[in-house]
């Protein structure tokens, strides 16, 4: 113990230590196997030649590497026995989580037993599973089945909501379908206390209106919440109110901590003066935080502020008044520690820099007597250095601010600590007694009209749409806050700013783009020039629920900040049109009105127009008695190349369009996404693409493109990318020529098989 306690009273080693193993953990998850991770190395091993306290920066940088590495060969490196996709597999399945109940179920499962092998639950991998049988399952469920499984592999788009990186970090390893049409439930579970502690949730708050935010509150659950309740805390500014993290254990913690200090008093208990009752009242608080993040299941968002909240107590009573700074390092080490892989997690950033931040303000704020002027002012000032220190970052993720949430949140953080969350811990306490229903419905009642306020709020003065930043202009202005703030030498934050800004006025910038989306089996692609877009195909949707539109299209439109100025329909195959509907819905109808002024359900009409200086060519037909013949065919021209877009057509129609119309091309669409009904030689010679694209789906039952047209395409030395292999496809037209980006090579991690 003497020595440990002599170790905190020379902290500086620990600390250059801490910061090498948390520099090591960002740059080797996300740079290792490329350039920058050697740059980042060698300058360490530099460093640390000619400044002795790199040394232990050095010593943490290897450390974290690994760390690293034993963690991904612990938990996510476990292959499948056979590595063929169609292999069934006998399996022992735990249900973690029932994602769709509707028949076929869509669950997320604990693989226990695999192949006759035992795994150990503390590694064992997850995985997606389609069930299609007689019995509905429920989560913890326990069932013995045969399974068909391959690798987790989904569709990759650049910019966009990656699920190959969100199935990772749960590591949800492969995804497959259930074979057995009869289940053996051999330990249905009995319901475990978070199940019983939710249900109870919902039972207690089940007739107030605003259930979805208590019950998000207090279990940290966003199952009740719909998609527009979502959108609307988003535009205020609130969601981090939503997401269990240091505000809410910090919460907990102060309520018991003060419940128990005036218990004690009240009840004048007495004890020994060798008895520190601090210790004792910070205990309680900690067991209570510790209980809530039980409830919570461990989320990830909830254990860091636990993680955090514990450094701090252990720091603060070991070593008596630590540097604040010293605890958030330490407990980001804790973090990384246990996962290192947390930091692709969104919220490691927003947490840490937002306590950071905090820290920082209260250290400098001017010493005054207390009033309620002076709190009103030091939130204020806390505000706003949360709303500078995180638009970096939040313009990065979200691709757009809050302005409104930068006063909401002056009314909504006191209230919701001084109010609302004692009081709903105060009404789940007693309605485990008693029934006080009509309490809760007067509080519900209070709040509704509150939020009514809020949400009455012009849509222009909750959110600002800012197309998203390169990473390394967040880089540069954390940079610049950092020397500007810590440095005696603060012109030196100039430099970071004139990187950037060289970066932005001399780097290449592409006079106009073609996408074409990764959807699977089916086709959306977008023309962007000037900020305008014009949408071709919206690719597949399924079960008319869910659509590449709102997972892929739409975010990119967000993103980017790109205001669609027309959409078309190639046919009315569900794999081109399917997501149109969506479109519709999501307020952008009249994107429709050139190309289809009869509706969307018609064929498009044949035009000429200039779309910001491109000359955009349609061809129509409906002589051909089927929808893939009678796709509308887009012929895109510029100085500096040609574009050709070509639905489903067949050979037949191919022919005919080559005889009355000139369609020299330098990219190219395939036609039926690579099938041998089209791409005829007559029609690739008369083209003479450099580059084809083949939209088409992983591993999908047609097997596009075809061997015999990828040949034929080959015989002229064109160069071709496929989106089942690619993930999305990018051309990007400058003045000297064109670039072709993939987003598999682009946004794709060393530990991520693509």
């Amino acid at each position: 113990m003497d020595r440990f306690l002599r170790h905190f009273k020379q902290p500086f080693t620990s600390v250059w230590i801490s910061l090498g193993f948390v520099i090591g953990c960002i740059s080797t998850v996300f740079y290792y196997q490329t350039h920058e991770f050697t740059v980042i190395t060698i300058s360490v091993l530099i460093a640390s030649a000619y400044f002795k306290p790199f040394l232990n920066v050095l010593l943490g940088f290897i450390l974290a590497i690994c760390c690293i590495v034993v963690h991904f060969y612990l938990f996510y490196s476990y292959t499948l026995p056979n590595d063929e996709n169609n292999y069934a597999y006998p399996a022992t399945i735990i249900v973690d989580d029932v994602i769709s109940a509707k028949q076929p179920q869509y669950i997320k499962a604990t693989l226990l037993k695999l192949n006759g092998d035992e795994i150990h639950k503390f590694k064992a991998p997850k995985a997606m599973l389609s069930v299609d049988s007689a019995q509905l399952i429920k989560q913890g469920d326990t069932f013995e089945a045969t399974i068909a499984l391959k690798k987790f592999r989904t569709i990759k788009n650049i910019g966009v909501f990656d699920n190959n990186v969100h199935a990772f970090k749960q590591r949800i390893l492969f995804k497959g379908k259930v074979l057995n049409k009869q289940l053996r439930i051999t330990s249905a579970a009995s319901p475990s206390i978070i199940y019983k502690y939710r249900s109870f949730l919902k039972h207690t708050y089940q007739k107030t209106t605003l259930n979805w935010l208590y019950y998000a509150l207090l279990s940290g659950d966003k199952s009740l919440m719909s998609f527009e309740n979502k959108q609307t805390m988003q535009s205020l500014g609130l969601s981090h109110l939503l997401a269990i993290s240091g505000l809410h254990i910090g919460l907990i913690f102060s309520c018991f901590y003060l419940l128990s200090k005036y218990t004690a008093y009240i009840l004048k208990i007495k004890v020994l003066q060798s008895i520190n009752l601090t210790i004792v009242y910070c205990f309680i608080g900690w067991l209570a935080a510790f209980i809530y993040v039980y409830l919570s299941e461990f989320l990830l968002s909830a254990t860091r502020a636990f993680i955090m909240l514990s450094c701090v107590l252990g720091l603060y009573f070991i070593a008596k008044q630590p540097l604040r700074w010293r605890s958030i390092l330490y407990a980001l080490v804790a973090v990384l520690l246990i996962n290192p892989f947390n930091v692709l997690n969104p919220g490691l950033y927003f947490s840490f820099i937002a306590v950071a931040i905090i820290f920082i303000v209260i250290k400098h704020l001017p010493k005054t007597k207390y009033s309620w002027l002076s709190v009103f002012i030091a939130l204020c000032i806390i505000q706003l250095a949360l709303f500078i220190g995180l638009l970096p970052i939040t313009l990065i993720y979200f691709s757009g601010v809050s302005i409104a949430g930068l006063v909401i949140n002056l009314l909504a953080i006191p209230l919701l600590s001084v109010a609302i969350m004692p009081l709903l811990l105060l009404f789940t306490i007693i309605s485990a007694v008693v029934d006080i229903t009509p309490a809760i419905l007067l509080f519900d009642s209070v709040l509704i009209t509150l939020f009514k306020y809020m949400d009455a709020i012009p849509w222009h003065y909750r959110w600002l749409d800012i197309a998203k930043p390169r990473t390394l202009y967040l880089v540069a202005a954390y940079l610049c806050i950092l020397i500007a703030w810590f440095s005696p030498f603060k012109r030196l934050a100039l430099i970071p700013l004139c990187v950037t800004l060289i970066d932005y006025l001399y780097l290449p910038k592409p006079l106009w783009q073609l996408h074409v989306f990764d959807v699977g089996h089916g086709l959306m692609t977008l023309l962007e020039k000037d900020n305008q877009a014009l949408v071709y195909d919206f690719g597949p949707s399924y079960f008319n629920r869910f659509s590449r539109t709102y997972s892929v299209l739409i975010p990119y439109l967000k993103t980017h900040n790109l205001t669609v100025s027309d959409a078309i329909i190639s046919h009315q195959d569900n794999d081109h049109a399917g997501g149109a509907a969506h479109f519709i819905n999501a307020g952008f109808g009249e994107s429709f009105k050139r190309f289809h002024p009869y509706g969307i359900t018609t064929q498009c009409i044949s035009l000429d127009y200039n779309f910001n200086g491109l000359r955009i060519s349609s061809f129509a037909d409906s002589t051909f008695n089927n929808e893939n013949d009678n796709s509308c065919v887009l012929l895109i021209k510029s100085h500096q190349l040609t574009m050709l877009l070509t639905g489903d057509i067949s050979k037949a129609r191919e022919l005919s369009l080559i005889k009355t119309h000139s369609l020299q091309a330098d990219v190219i669409l395939s036609p039926h996404h690579g099938s041998d009904t089209s791409s005829s030689t007559e029609f690739i010679n008369h083209v003479n693409p450099h580059t084809v694209i083949h939209s088409t789906a992983f591993q999908g039952q047609w097997q596009f493109p075809s061997e015999k047209v990828v040949s034929r395409y080959k015989a002229i030395n064109a160069k071709q990318y496929v989106t089942a292999r690619d993930g999305q496809i990018t051309v990007s037209i400058y003045q000297d020529g064109f670039k072709v980006t993939t987003a598999r090579k682009h946004e794709s991690y060393w530990f991520i098989e693509d």
